[in-house]
């Protein structure tokens, strides 16, 4: 670990190499240690001993900014080929994806559904065999239309029993195919002026 002002005064040849090294030894550890440098340059490194990180003087040579963790790989930053993240990753904007691959969804059972969901929320329920979605009160199935043998879209196909409180959506009617068991504790409303057919 070593600092330097990376001024090198008028002084003897002893003390000129002594003054040399000492910059040279700043320059090869970036600057590492417990304080900034007293003295800082425009884009000037700094490995901050005490919390561990990697930080950059701005243009303005008025603060510090934090690049990255010190002793880790890419310096905790996500590499461009094959990023993994840990944790929950946020996105200010939208998200765009070119390939013509796959995208790897979460799965789980219906018992590991998020405690705290959040409408737009998506997920593979294994226990359900679906895709469900979380519109801000209830999970439901996403998309599954028809299927059937090969390329045959003729079936429908929808539990036997209700697990859950359900109201049918505000201005809609909805069927099901019978027949269909409601737990008891459970309750299934249909609004005045709706209908839940069952055949």
């Amino acid at each position: 670990m070593a600092q330097h002002d990376y001024v090198l005064d008028n002084q003897s040849g002893l003390a000129f190499r002594q003054d040399l090294n000492n910059a040279l030894a700043a320059i090869v550890s970036i600057n590492s240690g417990a304080s900034a440098p007293s003295t800082t340059y425009a884009y000037q490194l700094w490995g901050d001993t005490t919390t561990g990180l990697l930080k950059q003087r701005n243009s303005a040579n008025s603060a510090w900014v934090t690049i990255g963790t010190l002793g880790s790989t890419n310096w905790g930053l996500a590499p461009q080929a094959s990023p993994t993240f840990s944790g929950t990753a946020t996105f200010g904007g939208d998200v765009a994806l070119s390939g013509t691959g796959y995208l790897d969804l979460p799965a789980g059972t219906t018992a590991q559904r998020p405690g705290s969901a959040s409408s737009g929320m998506i997920r593979f329920n294994t226990t359900l065999s679906q895709f469900e979605g979380y519109n801000g009160t209830a999970w439901s199935a996403v998309g599954g239309g028809a299927t059937g043998g090969g390329a045959d879209t003729v079936f429908l196909e929808n539990g036997q029993t209700v697990t859950t409180n359900y109201t049918i959506t505000t201005s809609k009617n909805a069927v099901s195919a019978g027949p269909v068991t409601i737990n008891a504790g459970v309750t299934v409303t249909v609004p005045s002026g709706q209908a839940w057919v069952i055949v």
